[in-house]
């Protein structure tokens, strides 16, 4: 069952950046937006990819619950998860998704070297940090009472070109990823037994407390939000707080609708304004004494305004 899609904030992250891309002159900045664009792209092409495959194999069993796209917080410690999977017998599956261009040879160790046309890079053993993810994901799980096995596996793309014969154990392809979960659940007789144990004690969880259990997560789940206009402010184009929203007819329409019938006989031009501390404002003028002033929008709809002039 799918609990958690991935989020749609990657999807404006990215036409945020092309935009940003698009109007900068400045080379430097040009090509740090640039990486930046480059790594989220990709990044996000993996996670829908191994999605896919998951959803397609899985979103209808009532066995397991699918989150996509999690990050945790818990004491200064973050958890970011590409997908999380919830299954009655086996526990918790932590998936890291991995696509990258170059030529991947893994490890003993379980690091990995990354080989392009014209350099090589040495990367450190995904599992290790998806083990550390699972310590911060162990004690969300200790808020609430609860323990649950957990288990890491890294997941490539289909079209990832990887050196290794055969791949080590807990590293996978996309397209085979859960024939290799149900694969090593069957080879392993400590964990049949360890669900046969729950099955005959009745303490297998069901259908719906692991439903529970995943929502639980999304309600733990906190998204980074990174404001690309500070970020990578762009020489002569104001950035969205610095523009006053000139609203359509449409929606003047619509403030009006909702406001104060009194504040309308005394008012003119209403229209949104450039918002103040987070909160809705709106500018008008006085029809007494023509005075340009602002005021909230919940203010304007709930209470009869005076001009701060005239007092009209």
């Amino acid at each position: 069952m799918l609990l958690k899609e991935i989020d749609k904030r990657k999807e404006e992250d990215i036409k945020c950046l092309k935009k940003k891309l698009e109007l900068s002159d400045n080379e430097k900045q040009k090509y740090i937006i640039r990486q930046e664009l480059t790594k989220l792209e990709s990044g996000l092409r993996g996670e829908k990819e191994t999605a896919y495959f998951i959803d397609f194999n899985l979103k209808d069993s009532e066995n397991y619950m699918i989150l996509h796209d999690l990050r945790f917080e818990l004491d200064g410690l973050t958890a970011q998860i590409d997908h999380l999977l919830i299954n009655v017998a086996v526990g918790v599956i932590l998936v890291e998704t991995k696509n990258t261009k170059a030529e991947v040879t893994i490890n003993d160790d379980g690091t990995m070297l990354y080989s392009y046309p014209k350099e090589s890079h040495n990367l450190p053993n995904p599992l290790a940090q998806s083990h550390r993810h699972a310590l911060v994901l162990e004690e969300i799980f200790k808020k609430y009472n609860m323990k649950m096995d957990i288990m890491s596996y890294v997941v490539f793309l289909p079209d990832v070109k990887i050196k290794n014969k055969v791949l080590p154990k807990k590293f996978c392809r996309a397209d085979t990823f859960i024939e290799d979960i149900r694969t090593n659940f069957i080879r392993s007789p400590l964990k049949i037994l360890s669900a046969a144990t729950k099955m005959i004690t009745n303490n297998l969880p069901s259908t719906k407390n692991i439903e529970n259990i995943g929502k639980i997560l999304i309600n733990e789940h906190k998204p980074i939000l990174i404001d690309y206009d500070k970020k990578y402010r762009i020489k002569g184009v104001r950035t969205k707080e610095s523009i006053l929203d000139i609203p359509s007819k449409e929606e003047k329409i619509d403030i009006i609708s909702k406001l104060n019938p009194k504040n309308l006989n005394k008012f003119k031009d209403i229209q949104s304004s450039k918002k103040y501390m987070g909160h809705e404002m709106l500018s008008f003028i006085c029809i007494n004494c023509n005075t340009i002033q602002r005021k909230g929008l919940n203010t304007f709809t709930q209470k009869e305004v005076f001009c701060k002039s005239c007092g009209n």
